[in-house]
């Protein structure tokens, strides 16, 4: 069934009405059944003490519901990682090679003098020979020329090319 807006206004209207009329009864009704007050006493006084139609007992905590459990509490299921455990450092390093291939020059049958540059230096270098106290020349074989660097006692190659 459908309604005409008319009809849906007096609709409105008849149960706007209806429920203004029973907040008002209601509220007729309860002045009637609340008792008076005398005016002699304060708010400050009735709020200090108990009803007499209420007994203090009542309004204590039980002691078994003072030892319950909140099941309102938040919970977290939030595990924290374990402690990272501290890695030893890196072992230490040497540095790049500070030099750069030049040349080399046959001495003799058995001997091999090789060139390198080190900024504008330039140092000739045999297996064996200690350059800076930094570097030893330790062998030349198979196009690459092998140095220690002395502090750290570690081996580093510097390619040179084919033995031709």
């Amino acid at each position: 069934m459908k309604l005409s807006a008319n009809q849906r206004r007096a609709l409105l209207g008849v149960a706007l009405t209806a429920t203004l009329m029973a907040v008002v009864s209601a509220n007729q009704l309860e002045r009637e059944t609340r008792p008076a007050k005398s005016p002699a006493v304060s708010p400050v006084e009735t709020a200090s003490k108990p009803e007499a139609g209420i007994p203090l007992e009542k309004l204590r905590r039980p002691a078994e519901r003072a030892n319950a459990v909140d099941v309102f509490v938040s919970k977290s299921w939030y595990v924290p990682p374990p402690p990272a455990k501290a890695l030893p450092p890196p072992p230490p390093l040497a540095p790049p090679l500070p030099f750069t291939y030049m040349g080399k020059l046959l001495d003799a049958p058995d001997r091999v003098v090789v060139f390198l540059v080190r900024g504008d230096r330039v140092y000739t270098v045999s297996p064996g020979d200690v350059i800076d106290d930094t570097y030893r020349v330790e062998a030349l074989a198979g196009g690459q020329l092998t140095l220690t660097y002395l502090p750290l006692d570690i081996k580093q190659t510097l390619n040179i090319g084919n033995d031709s």
